[in-house]
């Protein structure tokens, strides 16, 4: 699966890239004004962590806001089989 999602000033770069495959999820953050869409950020996560929804949620929040990390995670939790998280918060 390979989603862009292109959201302006309000993230680094301007678009949000998500790449799933069986194993990982990466998500790469491009820069919409170069030419090339060169990565300014992107960090890889193991599908089979069990807090890989709050990994993924830090890393997108940093880089961008909360409004689109919630956007972003609800797409990739919709196309992709996520681990349950242990314990009631998943931490």
């Amino acid at each position: 699966m390979k989603k862009t999602f292109k959201i302006g000033e309000y993230v680094v770069g301007g678009i949000i890239e998500v790449v799933a495959n069986k194993n990982t999820i990466t998500i790469n953050f491009r820069d919409m004004y170069s030419d090339n869409k060169t990565i300014v950020e992107t960090e890889t996560f193991a599908i089979n962590n069990p807090s890989i929804n709050r990994q993924m949620e830090n890393f997108l929040t940093i880089n961008g806001t909360s409004y689109y990390a919630d956007k972003v995670i609800d797409h990739i939790n919709s196309k992709v089989d996520m681990p349950s998280p242990n314990g009631m918060f998943g931490w």
